[in-house]
Formats: structure tokens, sequence, C-alpha cells
């Protein structure tokens, strides 16, 4: 392959695979470059003056037509920050002093475009990002509540980011909800079943601690006033014979220290905030006022109950 063909290709591709002609050409043996990949189908051209290399995202060849970056569920998408929503629209963050127009190449009816002050770039995957702590505080403006605080959890938990440098980013009047959300982020969640669980609980003023080590017994999702223990079982990690037997024997282990243990499903969260309140609320008023739970009067009976259990 000739040598300006190659250093071509390799300008599109350090700019994630979609660039300008004014961003790889610079000169006439360039523009001889370009004719020579777009004849041999190493390029294309999606709009005028435009290239991008075949089989690059479509998410990215748009985001480089407005010289932007991914950033609020477009970038959460990337990252893996999981959402109950699919984004429906692109997220692209530009600065704030430059002006983004619709035009015949360069349609905004689904694109959702953020104008910001502070953009720092960075490359995941090959998609051009902006950083993890400017995601999650667009998010938590952007979205509704409870995807923006499943995002802000996801990032906490994995580390790649902070409350505090998120907090940094919101700034101005129009904050104000973002704040309060970043608030009611928990880095001790792993899931977007356990930030749904927990913002329905403290919705009715439950005391839910989250990620709670109890002796005996390990890591739990949730201890919901102090002592019932809600897990959220998604498929994905609870379907395999080891997972069921080991999730029965951290209640029987529950159980054993005094805790009632419950389980709530996959299914049983997305069914939505109601469900969840309702399956807690029951479980909850059964058992702190059930009149079934009592030790055998019989003292033979306990004294075989207390020799089962290893008590003396």
């Amino acid at each position: 392959m000739d040598i300006k063909l190659e250093l071509l290709l390799e300008r599109v591709a350090t700019l994630n695979g979609a660039a300008y002609d004014d961003e790889v050409v610079r000169g006439a043996q360039d523009k001889r470059a370009v004719e020579a990949a777009l004849a041999a189908e190493l390029l294309y051209r999606p709009a005028p003056r435009f290239l991008a290399i075949p089989g690059t995202d479509p998410r990215i060849v748009k985001c480089r037509q407005f010289r932007a970056h991914l950033t609020c569920a477009s970038a959460a998408e990337v990252l893996g920050y999981p959402m109950w929503g699919k984004p429906k629209s692109l997220h692209l963050a530009v600065p704030s002093n430059r002006g983004v127009r619709s035009s015949p190449h360069r349609d905004l009816s689904d694109v959702v475009v953020h104008r910001k002050t502070q953009l720092t770039p960075m490359t995941v995957d090959g998609f051009p990002l902006v950083v993890p702590a400017e995601v999650v505080a667009c998010c938590l403006k952007c979205l509704d509540e409870l995807d923006a605080i499943c995002v802000a959890d996801a990032a906490l938990h994995r580390g790649d980011t902070t409350k505090a440098e998120v907090a940094e980013l919101l700034t101005g009047r129009y904050s104000a909800k973002a704040k309060q959300r970043l608030e009611r982020a928990e880095p001790a969640t792993r899931s977007p079943l356990e930030t749904r669980t927990r913002l329905a609980l403290r919705d009715i003023n439950l005391s839910v601690d989250t990620g709670v080590i109890v002796e005996g017994i390990g890591e739990v999702d949730m201890l919901v006033e102090g002592w019932l223990i809600v897990e959220t079982d998604g498929w994905e990690f609870h379907s395999s014979n080891e997972q069921f037997a080991l999730d029965r024997h951290r209640d029987q282990a529950a159980l054993a220290a005094g805790y009632v243990p419950m389980r709530l499903t996959g299914q049983d969260v997305a069914a939505g905030e109601e469900r969840i309140r309702r399956i807690v609320a029951q479980a909850i008023l059964g058992a702190a006022r059930s009149v079934r739970v009592a030790l055998p009067q019989n003292p033979g009976i306990m004294r075989n109950l207390c020799r089962a259990a290893g008590a003396r």
C-alpha cells in the first residue's frame, strides 16, 4: 500500500475512524490518497468533505460530524453504566462557545447537544467521550431520576469518579436538582435492581443500608430497618446451580443470626416501585405482627433444638 495512503488511513483511524478533510488532508498528495482510498472502498463519504472508515460505529460517525464527544446517556452506554431506558437520542458535548446548527448533512432531530464550559476528552473502545465525572454530572441534570442515579451508582461503585468530583461540576442555579440526586447515589450499590429497590423503599422513609457486611453471611444488598435482608436476584448472576445453593445457604445463615431474608426477582423490580414497596411492606408487617413465630413450650423439644443447633 502507498505510504501516503497508509498515513491518511492512520490519521482517520486516530480520529476515531471518521474525520473532515481539513483534519487529515495536508496537500495535493493527500488529496490523491483520498481518491485512491475511496476507489478502493477503504474510506467512504457519509457527508461532503467528510471521510469515514467502513464499519465505524454510526454513533462515532455522527459524533465526529459535529466535532463533538459523547456524553450523558450515550457515553454511559459505552462505559457500561446500566440504565433502565436505552438512549433514544445521541447525546453530544460541544464547547459552550460553539454554535451547532442542523443541516441536510447534520440532522439534529435525534441529537441532544450539551454545551459545556468544561469538556475533558477521552477515548474508550474507539468512542470519543468525556471523562466519567462529566458524564455523571450531565446525566444527573438531563435524565429522569432513576436512570440518572443508576448511572451515578455504577460510576461511583467502579471507582471511575467520586461524589466530590461530580459535585464540582454541578454549579449554577440549574444544578439544585442534580445535586439532590447526587446525594441519593450510593457507591456500595452494585446493580440497577439495587438502585431502584433502594430508592423505592427510601421514598416511603424506610431505613435502608446498602452493601452491609453481616457476620457469618457476608455482604448483603440491603438491610431494611436493621433486620430485614433484601436481596435483588438478577438472572445473570443467580441462575447457576452453584449460586442457587450459595443463596440458600446465606438465607439459612441469616435466619440463624436472627435476620429475616427475602429475595426480589428481577421481574419484581422491573414491575415498578409500587410492586417493590408492596412486597417489602407485606414482609415487614407480616413478620413483625406474626403470632405464629414462637419457641416450643416443651422443655424436651427445646433441649433437642439447642442440641441440634450446636448450642449448650
